[in-house]
């Protein structure tokens, strides 16, 4: 089956960025769950993928991804991250978006080969 690319400037909300917004408002909420934590990991691990290493996104979503490793979260510190990765990704081509996400799907079935999109 060919993969669809949504046009340019034009991003799947639902897939790339809405999951992580939710998942912040979820932060110190009862009903804060796994699979927001992931949700917010993968926006991390995403931007780690595409971003130039020692970039500022590289770094923060470096942070990003160390503040989910430490347990409880504190909004304060992750809601500009969180902020600032999205409004980057916005910006990102969906190619390489979908690639990056590729990536990571291949790794959790097992290959661990780590590609930079072009």
């Amino acid at each position: 089956m060919k993969k669809r690319l949504l046009p340019l400037g034009i991003k799947n909300q639902t897939k790339t960025e809405l999951p992580a917004l939710i998942a912040l408002e979820a932060i110190g909420q009862s009903w804060f769950s796994e699979s927001h934590r992931s949700d917010l990991l993968a926006i991390g691990l995403v931007a780690q993928i595409l971003a130039e290493e020692g970039s500022f996104i590289h770094m923060i979503a470096g942070e990003l991804i160390a503040f989910l490793q430490a347990g409880e979260l504190n909004i304060d510190e992750v809601r500009p991250v969180v902020m600032d990765i999205t409004v980057w990704l916005q910006v990102q081509p969906n190619g390489r978006i979908d690639e990056a996400i590729e990536q990571l799907m291949r790794q959790q079935s097992g290959s661990t080969e780590l590609v930079k999109p072009a």
